[in-house]
């Protein structure tokens, strides 16, 4: 296997890059060589973490002046793809945080720039390889629950004012994107999309219930979706609880089901309900950012290397944005034009 150490470049300097930071200095084959906010304080902070990298207010500089091979962004929603396209086309491979765009439309323009300069883009679902997710592709793959009839998927989160003012960006469609759909509920979306394959139809509905008065993106959805090998899934997302509830994903087969719990996996047959196992938290911070990024963002780098491991190529993350949408078009919340 090849390991050539690479130098990466982080571009926005908000909560998620400091997971990026500790988990690129937890790996073998990374050097930051320069990060980049138009937030002084916020590069402050990460240069704390990373005193050896350049510092830029400007990512235009950065990608002119720096020698960074491998481009991580951190940024709002609404700079994904401008920010990735303009990698790509200064000889940068993209670590791209999620969503990978604003849209279905965006997100195809960065895979045709992909296309052209042979530069490789991956899309920060990093559930995708966490203990549970890994144990349950597992168990489902292996037969021994019978076939995959179905799922479920709930998120009930609590979001109030001052999380979409205190941001300057959360809130509002032209820079978020959207609200729980694009946010806090689309790594759910995205291991349903993981586990139940190729998406048939979407019938859904999205409002905003809560915080009316600040925001105008939605707090609120719900989904039935149809796939392509005949199972189903239902799926409810709000940021309207009065807590963060436990995130449930329930995969259910002939013979059993399964059972996501937070960081712990249930498998229910034969009458029995048993834990299969836990997630360790392998970075600080947040248990569900934290846990996969560094498996993520390890098995990308093997993949800039050479070597044929699995990472979310963002061919595979795009059925994520077209779900979200779908949704968007049982309800008319979301203006046309995003």
């Amino acid at each position: 296997m090849m390991n050539n150490r690479f130098k990466t470049a982080i571009i926005g300097c908000g909560g998620i890059s400091l997971t990026h930071i500790t988990a690129l200095q937890a790996i073998d084959n990374a050097d930051i060589v320069a990060i980049c906010d138009i937030r002084e304080d916020r590069l402050e902070n990460a240069a704390k973490l990373c005193p050896d990298a350049a510092k830029y207010t400007d990512y235009k500089k950065l990608l002119a002046e720096s020698d960074a091979q491998i481009i991580h962004i951190c940024t709002p929603h609404y700079l994904h793809a401008e920010m990735a396209i303009a990698s790509m086309l200064s000889g940068r491979d993209v670590y791209l945080e999620k969503p990978c765009a604003m849209n279905r439309a965006q997100a195809q323009e960065i895979i045709d720039v992909s296309d052209k300069t042979g530069k490789k883009v991956c899309v920060s679902f990093q559930n995708r390889l966490i203990n549970t997710t890994a144990n349950a592709k597992k168990i489902a793959d292996n037969g021994e629950l019978g076939k995959l009839i179905g799922g479920k998927g709930i998120v009930t989160w609590s979001r109030g004012g001052a999380y979409y003012t205190e941001s300057g960006w959360r809130g509002q469609f032209t820079t978020e994107g959207g609200g729980v759909l694009m946010n806090q509920s689309i790594h759910t979306l995205d291991l349903l999309y993981y586990f139940l394959g190729e998406v048939e139809s979407v019938k859904g509905h999205a409002s905003l219930d809560k915080n009316f008065d600040v925001t105008e993106v939605e707090d609120t959805a719900q989904a039935y979706i149809r796939f392509k090998n005949g199972s189903t899934a239902i799926f409810y997302a709000t940021n309207c609880n009065v807590v963060n509830s436990h995130v449930e994903i329930e995969l259910y087969f002939e013979k059993g089901s399964l059972l996501f719990r937070d960081d712990e996996l249930y498998r229910c047959s034969d009458g029995k309900i048993e834990l299969v196992c836990k997630n360790e938290n392998l970075l600080n911070g947040k248990n569900y950012w934290g846990n996969g990024h560094i498996r993520m963002i390890s098995n990308f780098y093997d993949a800039v290397n050479g070597n044929n491991v699995y990472y979310c190529d963002i061919r595979d993350a795009v059925q994520v944005l077209e779900i979200i949408e779908e949704i968007y078009k049982g309800s008319d919340i979301r203006p046309e034009n995003i």
